[in-house]
């Protein structure tokens, strides 16, 4: 845990230094390159980090040794098993695997963040305390997916269909729930207005009560192993619900008061912020749909600096059906409102980050690496050719 709350108070510096007063392009890129890197650092030198650390490194070693005889393993989609067979023809061991697909992980979110982002800093902190972080040292197959759908979303914010969904598809043959994507690019392109949140509302209740003849459904015919066991049946806390639901709400209501303007990329991001939440809601009845949340929790991780940069340029203004004006517009109350949703933001996010600690999210926990100055195994391994 010391390593982790260390890495969060550099990340908190890293902001103050360079993003404080008098924001630039060039403050932004050290901003990314010192934050990243220190990220960076931390998957590569980890050892025997994420629950499906020591799968990856036997697989890696069992294909390695077996060559281009076969291209299956396990339920390894061909697309994975493709690559560790290349990385074992050119990487010594699994530590310089891991390395490899740690850059992978990070580098896509860099320039994710570094793009797209109004406000890097708090976009990546975010992704740290919201465990896309942990995600990529855990989930391997899936950690290469998310991160071409990162690079994806610039096709999705121009409308364009095709290379967005033949990214997808390439990002298919590293781990086949992300096909679940392509419809959803017709479905965020509807209208974010605070009427239809009420439907939205009726149909994440839907599938909350009805979650469980749903996905019995699908285990019937896909990944039948699933069927019955602890990641249906059982779920995860619904505090890692709260910030999802609450920027989400935020959001809808900041529409309907005219404060966010709605542009297709901000209508995207609201939609995708919703979706986000009808997974993570329900996951809390089964785990097995936090996979499928890591799809979305990447754009709401962009959401939440569109609403900061909305409510310190507008305020609220806006006329109830009461009649009843609000209007908090004067420099000081646009001022505070930014300022108190950020920290509602901020507290929330580390009391998801520090509770999911505790439990040990990812198995992140207790953080370890290789790298020892005593001549140990790993290190001898590493430098071995």
């Amino acid at each position: 845990m010391l390593f982790y709350t260390l890495n969060n108070l550099l990340l908190l510096l890293w902001a103050w230094l360079f993003c404080r007063k008098k924001p630039s392009k060039t403050k932004t890129i050290f901003f990314v390159v010192i934050s990243f890197s220190q990220l960076l650092a931390l998957m590569v030198l980890r050892n025997q980090i994420g629950y499906d650390y020591n799968m990856y490194t036997v697989g890696f070693n069992q294909m390695r040794d077996e060559g281009f005889t076969s291209f299956t393993y396990k339920d390894w989609e061909i697309g994975f098993v493709i690559l560790t067979k290349l990385l074992g023809l050119v990487v010594p061991n699994y530590i310089w695997y891991i390395g490899v697909l740690s850059f992978i992980a990070v580098i896509p979110a860099a320039i994710f963040i570094g793009r797209n982002s109004e406000i890097p800093w708090l976009s990546t902190v975010l992704y740290v305390n919201l465990f896309i972080f942990f995600m990529e040292m855990n989930f391997l197959r899936q950690m290469i997916a998310v991160s071409l759908l990162m690079l994806a979303w610039s096709f999705i914010k121009r409308n364009k269909f095709i290379p967005f969904a033949v990214t997808v598809l390439f990002a298919s043959l590293f781990h086949q729930t992300i096909i679940f994507i392509l419809p959803v690019y017709f479905i965020i392109k509807m209208q974010p207005k605070f009427k239809e949140l009420i439907i939205y509302g009726y149909f994440i209740l839907w599938f909350y009560m009805s979650s469980e003849g749903f996905i019995n459904i699908l285990t019937n015919f896909y990944h039948e192993e699933y069927s019955d066991s602890v990641f249906v049946t059982e779920g995860l806390s619904f505090i890692y619900a709260i910030l999802p639901l609450f920027v989400t709400i935020c959001a809808f209501i900041l529409v309907k008061f005219g404060t966010i303007n709605i542009t297709n990329e901000n209508k995207y991001l609201i939609n995708l912020s919703l979706i986000c939440t009808i997974f993570m809601v329900t996951m809390s009845k089964h785990s097995i749909l936090e996979r499928f949340s890591y799809y979305f929790v990447i754009f709401l991780i962009l959401l939440v600096p569109i609403i900061y940069r909305s409510l310190a340029a507008k305020g609220i203004n806006t006329t109830l059906g009461s009649g009843k004006v609000i209007a908090l517009t004067s420099e000081k109350q646009k001022k505070m409102l930014a300022l108190g949703f950020l920290i509602i933001v901020l507290i929330l996010s580390y009391f998801h980050f520090y509770y999911g600690l505790f439990e040990n999210a990812h198995g992140a926990t207790p953080y370890d690496i290789w790298l020892r100055f005593d001549g140990s195994k790993q290190l001898r391994e590493f430098i071995a050719l």
